[in-house]
């Protein structure tokens, strides 16, 4: 068995570079940007007025107060979207509106408020300076500025900055193509058939499906598997071909009926490794093949779910674009957390509040077969055999909701 920390170091070294896609805007939500955007045009592209007012020359108007109003002639008016085609004289004033053209010939924007207009003429009671409520071209970022990174998540933000100056296209990292192989000659159909009295329901292959599109990944097959190595090793072959990562569930331990490592290797991958000092999840397989990964997950649901959230989602993270890594929240335990076993232990944790820290408890129930386990969990906590985490000493939890991260 090798340790954790080996086991992420041999995926992180073969983790495969997959080719970058190119996306309509409206379908780049979500996305990590795959290189870095200049600006395409300055913005604001024009000069316009960040008030409803009067555009005009502020020659003009310089010194006047509201006991000594200086008027103006109103010539026109230049509305959002339908500019002033003329040109500001001395003397003169334009009608403006909030985000409208500044017209040519004016330099300044005078509120409402400290203007009064009537019969064609506008009275200027204060104006405090040049250039004053005017949005100029290119104040936020010029042509050719930096304008997203590399590797910017693309969120309702960046999509709208990309919209205004006028790109259509983005080139992002890509979403893996996962495939998913559930195996087991016990396992029914979660819903709608019947369930004999030696059988199970399936819930992995919901659980790693809905596990798969959350952490950035695009499930391309999902199907079971008896415990048969000729169907197993078919299965494997034609997955090969359609996927960027195989995620077999099943059949990795050392029983007459585990076949997923032969078939793996039968189908040319090359093991990375096998069995992991952990509980739970020992018998976790790693295998590659080119720009392709296989991982043969335990069969018991706590130990796939663990093994793909502490495995896996790093994977389909880093090759999505994102850093290869766990969400975690720093916390202190709520109570003592200890490890009686002879290996590390990723230990299910509760988190709540307290005193405006995160606090951790161990939930009752931490068999592998128990999904108690994890619904009643926010996470899990790395607890090494014969130590104990203390009460209110200061721990680190991996969260299965990465939101948690963000709540101080």
């Amino acid at each position: 068995m090798i340790s954790i920390e080996e086991a992420l170091k041999i995926i992180e070294t073969h983790l495969p570079t997959l080719p970058h896609e190119t996306v309509e805007l409206s379908e780049a939500a979500g996305r990590i940007l795959a290189e870095t955007i200049a600006a395409p045009e300055p913005a604001p592209r024009y000069d316009n007025s960040a008030m409803d007012g009067y555009a005009l020359r502020y020659e003009d108007v310089a010194g006047c107060a509201k006991e000594q109003p200086i008027s103006l002639r109103l010539v026109g008016e230049s509305r959002a979207g339908v500019p002033f085609a003329g040109r500001v004289g001395v003397g003169e004033a334009v009608r403006i509106s909030t985000g409208a053209m500044v017209p040519s010939g004016a330099d300044t924007v005078v509120r409402l408020e400290d203007a009064e207009e009537k019969d064609g003429v506008v009275r200027i009671l204060a104006c405090h300076r040049q250039g004053q409520d005017i949005r100029f071209r290119g104040e936020e970022f010029a042509a050719g500025d930096p304008l997203l990174a590399k590797g910017t998540f693309l969120g309702p933000a960046q999509l709208a900055l990309c919209a205004a100056v006028g790109i259509e296209r983005l080139t992002v990292y890509p979403r893996p193509r996962i495939a998913l192989l559930v195996t087991g000659t016990e396992l029914a159909p979660a819903a709608g058939t019947p369930v004999a009295a030696h059988q199970i329901r399936d819930s992995n292959t919901i659980m790693l499906a809905a596990a798969v599109r959350e952490a950035g990944g695009r499930l391309v097959l999902a199907r079971h598997i008896d415990d048969d190595p000729e169907a197993t090793a078919a299965a494997i072959g034609a997955a090969a071909e359609q996927a960027d990562i195989l995620l077999c569930s099943g059949g990795v331990s050392v029983g007459r009926h585990d076949h997923v490592k032969e078939a793996a290797l039968v189908n040319g991958f090359r093991q990375g490794f096998w069995r992991i000092r952990q509980k739970p999840g020992k018998p976790l397989f790693f295998a590659y093949q080119d720009h392709r990964l296989l991982f043969g997950l335990p069969g018991n649901p706590v130990s796939a779910f663990i093994c793909f959230f502490h495995y896996v989602r790093p994977t389909v993270t880093a090759l999505a674009g994102r850093a290869f890594g766990h969400p975690v929240v720093k916390a202190v335990a709520g109570t003592e957390i200890s490890c009686r076993g002879r290996r590390p232990t990723l230990l299910r944790v509760s988190l709540d509040k307290g005193e405006g820290a995160w606090r951790a408890f161990p939930v009752t129930r931490q068999g592998s077969h128990m999904l108690t386990s994890l619904t009643t969990a926010q996470g899990y906590a790395l607890v090494q055999p014969g130590t104990g985490i203390a009460a209110g000493e200061q721990m680190k939890v991996v969260v299965f909701n990465q939101t948690l991260c963000c709540e101080g």
